[in-house]
């Protein structure tokens, strides 16, 4: 390439000439230099594009490894977005009589662009980090996977580290797999307590007796007033 002007140099087609290894030392050091970077990754790139020519492409390996890098900041500003929700949230719920937090959460759509489910969920999140169970630089970025990784129990969570599970890597899918294991193996009460689940397994019966109560004070006042209106006696009790 000795002798070539700037301007030459400028129409010269880099993929063309890149593909016919017209600058085969470049090349070399470039993809020397990726996979010095991160040699795993470059080789999940080789059999991820197995049978193609990408991984001789440079730019396209790049161009790869940028996205991967773009990605992961992303997914990191995510897991942080959804961990001081669920903190803000629980702070709430901290100031919020019974009877106001189960109107907040029936409401919940109507005030904010996510059901209560996944607001249930953020919660529970932020609750097994600020509360110990799970470090915060282990928490995925896909909150699915997060909640996953928060409802683990300590003696799963112990299983789960030894297996490469803890991880912010890790997808919902493969924790659930590993839950469903654990569970085939070893019975329930073996696991020892979930307080993420028992939380709100707890949260759903002290709401489904108050709304139960309060049907019930409504047919008690109706039965009252058809009563009265009728004429009719109060039976005993």
């Amino acid at each position: 390439m000795k002798g070539l002007s700037r301007n030459k140099m400028r129409d010269i087609d880099a993929d063309r000439v890149l593909a016919e290894d017209v600058l085969p030392d470049k090349r070399a050091a470039d993809i020397t230099a990726l996979t010095a970077i991160d040699e795993g990754v470059y080789e999940t790139l080789r059999e991820v594009f197995e049978g193609t020519g990408l991984v001789q492409d440079q730019r396209k390996v790049k161009l790869l490894l940028k996205l991967r890098t773009d990605v992961a900041v992303a997914w990191g500003q995510t897991r942080d977005a959804f961990l001081e929700i669920g903190r803000a949230l629980n702070d709430v719920d901290r100031e919020l009589d019974p009877t106001e937090r189960d109107k907040f959460k029936a409401g919940f759509r109507r005030l904010f662009p996510f059901s209560e489910t996944v607001a249930s969920q953020f919660r529970a999140i932020a609750r097994a980090v600020d509360e110990g169970d799970l470090a915060r630089e282990l928490v995925p970025g896909s909150y699915g996977a997060a909640y996953q990784m928060a409802l683990l129990t300590p003696a799963q969570r112990e299983i789960a580290k030894s297996r490469g599970l803890l991880r912010p890597d890790i997808s919902r899918d493969a924790l659930l797999d590993f839950r469903k294991q654990i569970d085939a193996v070893q019975p329930r009460q073996s696991h020892g307590l979930d307080p993420a689940r028992m939380r709100g397994e707890l949260q759903r019966l002290e709401r489904q007796r108050r709304n139960a109560i309060s049907e019930l004070l409504k047919l008690r006042r109706r039965i009252h007033e058809i009563r009265a209106l009728l004429s009719l006696s109060e039976p005993p009790e």
